[in-house]
């Protein structure tokens, strides 16, 4: 029986070859679609799940509002973690992470060449941290591997690129000029992980962790624990509603160092409060939290491609139903005959249900030659390694099989039972149950839902896009063109200002500048105390202020533009002591005319500042981000010390390529030891968005699957309709009808279709692009234009889908149309 039906099945579909290959090639899209999205989908779930202690280990953040900034970030004091070991059994370890920053590191012994080699992933950790999350080792021993100072341990792609098919351990490595014994090698980590790094250092190596192992407001240090055993939700909030009676027990001493009593502090609204999140949830729903860790996700995202997948299936397989629906005119004679043959509906069912699932398969087969070519283009756009091998092994094999059944069930189910359900003497009566309106009014809202989902998406991605554009081209307040920006320079062995002063001799430079960071980096942030004068209103006691350390030629090299007082002065000795506040920093701390008004800064001896001028407000971060309260100190007043230094250069025009060769030959003879380390500041600020730029080109990509499926459904509904027609467009044409008339008597309800489903679509994107705007502080405003746009341009396909099959039909010889049966 199932031979049979299986080879009626292959016949019927060999007789309609059209009809078979739009239903095969738009199923084939849908499941290569929804697998590759899978592939993401499982990459994203599946972060740190490979550490065996994943389930007990908990990231420490702290919720701070202080100085009128509030928020929430894994930045924390170095003193915590110890505090919540001791006063909460709950917790049995923590450990520290602290980023040291760019490490320059040396290779090549007595006797062989040596190499300089710039290492951005860093870590110094505590001696436990391997033992406490249970990073598989190649060679060493977990627990002592981090105990000895000055020791380094290496991951196994490291380890091959220093050493070779040497044994590492015992090797030595420079690191900035200090020798480092390699104790141990870990295995590489996997992709999906959080914390990622190539080498561990002892953070008991670094200096300024120890100056600050008092401090409960010195927040540079990443703190993690592990629990004695995995805790519900629940457990973990009752747990962390003891946490502020621990701050305030240990954190009191260091809020009085900084003269700012922690029960005051608290007492008129501020916030310094210690909670845990699982690190099973760190990835994908700390969006928005303030993170030295460069691979959180967003949860939404997750939601949104999944929810697309599904979609662009679920039109594949209204193309099924709707052609199927379409030809059941043709195959109701031929369940008729059989009918009167003897046989039974569910012969007739399982005839129906043998043509969907061998379309499935075939379809299968297709989708994941599809996949296999499609992939490395999609792992481009992603940025990720999704391995094809995956859909067949892991938590994905049962989607790779079921998928394919899923999608015949659901385009031949409700044929075979329409179909095999029609009474024999109605078929030859040519009466149908339900009639012919009824099975017409399922095709157009089968065609209209298509078209909501393809509409929907061409919304959103256009809004997407309008967005990213906005991002690039909308003012940030400084002039981020032509900026080449040379790192490491606290490195220079010639000092730093020398080298300036050598590139502005070249030919190609406008300007340059000293400083400690730049936009599109990071900064220093803390606390100021502003002297309220007699033109100030005491809005705020204390200020949390972002700072750069800077020169006087860095307002001009970045092309800030000063509102009010001066910029510093070239040695002028008094400036150590100035400051240069931007507009949202003055408007925080209330002064009507800020330009002579004094500053504290109790973090480093009560300094005191001075304000010399005031910059127009500009972007140091992403749009999502709101410009923060920013001051400029003079490089002089050393009021912090950092370990990096940064030279911006603003370039003429069209000089970049030759300044690269000049700067990084005079590079070389100043520092040989130490690569040479570009970026310029326009591409920094791209990359701020390559979040919201993967989202947009794999939103892209999809709509435009969505939109080819959709077309195939709606070209074969027309080749039918014309089909259908055909005596009736003879006619027409006999009877003096042009080929525009006859065009449009068939198009006209196909796009009266379309236009509804943009009607439909248009809400309901507005109201998911009003929700994935509303993270951005900085943002368009969607105009009426946008939507029209995406309504002319699923209307021009449409036209251009159904027309062709239209004009077709309308050129035919009406002789031809009148003799056929």
């Amino acid at each position: 029986m199932l031979r049979s039906s299986l080879t009626l099945a292959w016949r019927n579909l060999r007789n309609h070859p059209v009809f078979t290959f739009i239903n095969i090639s738009g199923l084939a899209v849908g499941l290569a679609a929804c697998w590759m999205i899978a592939l993401f989908i499982q990459h994203e779930l599946q972060y740190d799940r490979f550490l065996p202690s994943a389930e007990r280990i908990c990231q420490v953040n702290l919720s701070i509002n202080m100085g009128g900034e509030s928020g929430t970030t894994s930045n924390t004091p170095p003193p915590v973690g110890a505090a919540l070991v001791t006063e909460f059994p709950e917790i049995e370890a923590c450990a520290r992470v602290y980023k040291p920053g760019d490490v320059v590191v040396r290779r090549g012994n007595a006797g062989q060449p040596l190499q300089f080699i710039t290492e951005t992933r860093v870590s110094a950790v505590d001696s436990n941290f391997v033992v406490m999350f249970g990073y598989p080792m190649v060679a060493g021993v977990a627990a002592s591997c981090l105990s000895q100072p000055n020791s380094v341990v290496l991951t196994e792609s490291m380890a091959r690129k220093y050493f070779g098919d040497a044994a590492p351990l015992g090797q030595v490595l420079y690191f900035d000029g200090q020798p480092r014994s390699v104790t141990g090698v870990l295995r590489d980590l996997p992709a999906s992980s959080s914390l990622r790094f190539d080498f561990l250092a002892p953070i008991a190596d670094y200096p300024m962790v120890k100056r600050f192992h008092w401090s409960w407001v010195w927040l540079q240090v990443d703190t993690w624990v592990r629990l004695r055993q995995p805790a519900s939700p629940a457990a973990l909030r009752a747990m962390e509603s003891k946490f502020p009676a621990m701050v305030k027990r240990h954190a009191a001493a260091a809020f009085e160092r900084i003269g700012q009593p922690l029960d005051e502090f608290l007492a008129k609204g501020g916030r310094w409060e210690v909670s845990l999140r699982p690190l099973l949830d760190v990835h994908l729903h700390t969006a928005g939290m303030d993170s030295r860790l460069q691979t959180l996700g967003d949860i939404r995202d997750v939601y949104v491609f999944g929810t697309v997948g599904a979609f662009i299936l679920l039109l594949a397989c209204v193309n099924f139903m709707n052609l199927s629906t379409a030809r059941s005119a043709k195959r109701a004679k031929e369940v008729g005959v059989r009918k009167a043959l003897g046989s039974k509906r569910s012969t007739l069912m399982g005839q129906f249900m043998a043509e969907a699932m061998l379309n499935s398969g075939l379809a299968a087969v297709l989708a994941i030659a599809l996949t296999g070519i499609a992939l490395p283009a999609f792992n481009r756009l992603t940025g990720e390694a999704l391995p094809f091998s995956d859909l067949f092994s892991g938590r994905l094999w049962w989607l790779t099989a079921g998928l394919p059944v899923l999608a015949g069930l659901l385009g031949g189910l409700y044929p075979a039972f329409y179909l095999s359900g029609i009474n024999a003497g109605s078929i030859f009566k040519n009466a149908f149950p339900g009639g012919k309106a009824g099975h017409a009014a399922l095709r157009s809202g089968l065609v209209v839902f298509q078209f909501v989902v393809s509409v929907a998406l061409v919304i959103c991605t256009l809004i997407v896009f309008q967005q990213l554009s906005y991002t690039r081209h909308r003012a940030t307040g400084l002039n981020r063109e032509n900026v080449l920006v040379i790192a490491n320079a606290q490195r220079l062995t010639t000092g730093q200002e020398t080298f300036r002063q050598q590139l502005l001799q070249q030919s190609e430079v406008l300007s340059a500048s000293l400083t400690t960071d730049l936009p599109a980096g990071n900064f220093f942030g803390d606390r100021y105390i502003p002297e309220q004068g007699v033109t100030a209103r005491p809005v705020s006691k204390d200020a949390m202020l972002s700072s750069y350390l800077t020169d006087d030629h860095f307002v001009p090299t970045l092309g800030l533009r000063l509102l009010a007082g001066r910029n510093f002065f070239r040695d002028f000795p008094a400036d150590s002591a100035g400051v240069i506040l931007n507009e949202t920093a003055v408007r925080l701390i209330g002064w009507e005319d800020p330009v002579g008004q004094y500053l504290q800064y109790p973090g480093n001896e009560n300094q005191r500042f001075q304000v010399i001028g005031v910059v127009q407000d500009f972007n140091t971060a992403s749009f999502r981000t709101a410009i923060q309260p920013f001051a400029l100190f003079h490089q002089s007043s050393q009021t912090y010390a950092l370990p990096q230094a940064f030279i911006a250069v603003r370039l003429h025009p069209g000089q970049e390529k030759t300044m690269l060769q000049k700067a990084e030959t005079l590079w070389k003879a100043a520092s040989p030891d130490t690569p040479f380390d570009y970026s310029f500041l326009d591409a920094n600020y791209a990359a701020l968005y390559r979040s919201e730029e993967k989202m947009g080109s794999v939103l892209g990509l999809f709509t435009v699957l969505s939109l080819f499926v959709g077309c195939l459904g709606l070209f074969a509904l027309a080749a039918f309709t014309a089909e259908q027609r055909t005596k009736e467009i003879g006619i027409r044409k006999v009877l003096g009808a042009s080929v525009g008339s006859i065009t449009g008597l068939l198009t006209r309800d196909f796009l009266t279709l379309v236009i509804v489903a943009i009607a439909i679509a248009s809400p309901i994107a507005y109201y998911c692009m009003q929700r994935w705007l509303a993270d951005f502080a900085y943002r368009i405003d969607m105009q009426w234009w946008m939507f029209v746009a995406a309504g002319l341009a699923a209307i021009a396909i449409a036209f251009l889908t159904v027309g062709f099959q239209s004009v077709k039909a309308a050129l035919a010889n009406p002789a031809r149309s009148l003799r056929s049966e």
